[in-house]
């Protein structure tokens, strides 16, 4: 079996969530024994193939209780569950929260996010929070490139020039900020603060919504796997209309704050 099939099951899934889902069409879509299927989704994620559907409902569900005002009987009945006491108590243990409190907005969002096939490197489930930022201007450096591998290229000595000059200590004291967007074909990447400096360009972060992404680390490849992840698992798995040519980084810290533009 490869890691395709696996992919187009986990797709057959994400469709189905809202109704009753036949085994047996897994066992097709993947042309292997639901038993043996089993055992090889168990071994890769942890979990039955049962579990990850109770998870990935009750992600959808989380999602619909915060951002709705569908009543959360009704979102317990569309995600498969006969009864509110078997949804309450469901619920509570995955996200250590009763559904009511969700609604009020105790706690941090949290997802479930939809399995993708890629390597056995096992499990990983989103801790995030919705956060409204009004706009914030930045005084930056700015490079450019037509292509993406030209632009890291450029990246990395502009990285070189500003631990050189010293303005790499000043933004980190500060709050430093990198951006990448994507504007008509053309890369670019901002790195600044919100101080003033005269000769920096002046940049805008948009009022928007944004979903915050908070790693405990500013090891640039601990970065990349979890904005991969984001990419791969966590937007498949939302509702939320995502803004994919914009990327904000902020490092305070020991931190990395990664802010996703959301509707």
């Amino acid at each position: 079996m490869n890691f395709d099939s696996l992919n187009k099951m986990i797709l057959y899934i994400e469709h189905h969530l809202d109704s009753v889902i036949d085994f047996n069409q897994l066992s097709k879509i993947t042309n292997t024994n639901i038993f043996i299927l089993e055992r090889i989704f168990t071994f890769l994620t942890n979990m039955t193939i049962t579990e990850y559907i109770k998870k990935r409902r009750l992600s959808k569900a989380f999602e619909e209780i915060r951002n709705t005002k569908h009543k959360v009987i009704d979102i317990a009945f569309k995600y498969q569950y006969n009864s509110a006491s078997s949804f309450n108590r469901a619920f509570k243990q995955l996200f250590s929260i009763t559904p009511t409190e969700c609604r009020k907005g105790i706690g941090n969002y949290k997802i479930i996010p939809v399995a993708y096939f890629e390597s056995n490197k096992g499990k990983y489930n989103f801790d995030y929070k919705i956060k409204k930022l009004d706009s914030i201007f930045l005084y930056c450096y700015h490079v450019v490139a037509n292509h993406h591998s030209d632009l890291l290229y450029k990246i990395k000595h502009l990285y070189n020039e500003v631990t050189t000059n010293g303005m790499y200590k000043e933004f980190t004291e500060r709050g430093m900020y990198g951006i990448f967007s994507k504007n008509k074909d053309v890369y670019h990447y901002y790195l600044g603060s919100t101080h003033y400096f005269s000769d920096l360009e002046k940049y805008e972060i948009k009022k928007n919504d944004y979903a915050e992404f908070k790693l405990s680390s500013r090891e640039q490849n601990e970065i990349v796997s979890l904005e991969e992840k984001i990419n791969k698992q966590w937007i498949p798995a939302t509702d939320y209309i995502i803004q994919e040519n914009i990327k904000i980084e902020l490092y305070v810290g020991d931190d990395c704050f990664i802010y996703v533009p959301i509707k």
